[in-house]
């Protein structure tokens, strides 16, 4: 299973980083290819988990943040 997730990782990085240089950007070392392409990763991760929220919260599965930093503190101890 690991190497499976490896392996599509690797593909999706040299694809990544082929577009970049096929696009014009082969001055690019590699550490930044790599910089680059998990800030790319970081970004489309969190716009996905935006679009849950609201897909969320429009089919009323959301807590207030109220509420849910109650619920937080619960768990860990802290008094309000």
């Amino acid at each position: 299973m690991q190497a499976n997730s490896i392996q599509s990782e690797l593909r999706d990085f040299v694809q990544f980083a082929s577009r970049r240089v096929e696009g014009g950007d082969d001055r690019l070392s590699l550490e930044e290819l790599v910089r680059q392409w998990r800030q790319d990763a970081e970004y489309n991760e969190a716009v996905a988990d935006v679009r849950q929220g609201i897909i969320d919260d429009a089919q009323g599965k959301a807590q207030p943040l109220a509420d849910a930093f109650v619920d937080v503190r619960r768990k860990l101890g802290i008094a309000d």
